[in-house]
């Protein structure tokens, strides 16, 4: 199997979601960092797909991607990843 991976940057001012699915979990960017998604793929057609919401990104595999995992600096994150205070 090949991995695909994808680089999400928030180049907002603000706090910034990357959510990704379907195991619904959250990782919070500070302004002007970034993520890499992450995912096992069958065939080279397999891709991510994003979609913008007024928090951020939501992270979709395509129907032949496997689990998506999300690192920075060669680390894997977990969960939560500075998630605000008091949730969201």
């Amino acid at each position: 199997m090949v991995e695909k991976r994808r680089v999400v940057t928030n180049t907002t001012d603000r706090l910034m979601l990357v959510f990704t699915e379907p195991e619904a979990q959250d990782y919070w960017l500070r302004p002007g960092e970034s993520v890499e998604v992450r995912a096992e793929v069958e065939s080279a057609e397999d891709d991510f797909e994003l979609e913008d919401n007024k928090r951020g990104v939501t992270v979709w595999p395509s129907h032949g991607m496997g689990y998506i995992s999300t690192w920075a600096a060669g680390v894997e994150l977990a969960c939560g990843h500075q998630r605000p205070p008091g949730g969201w």
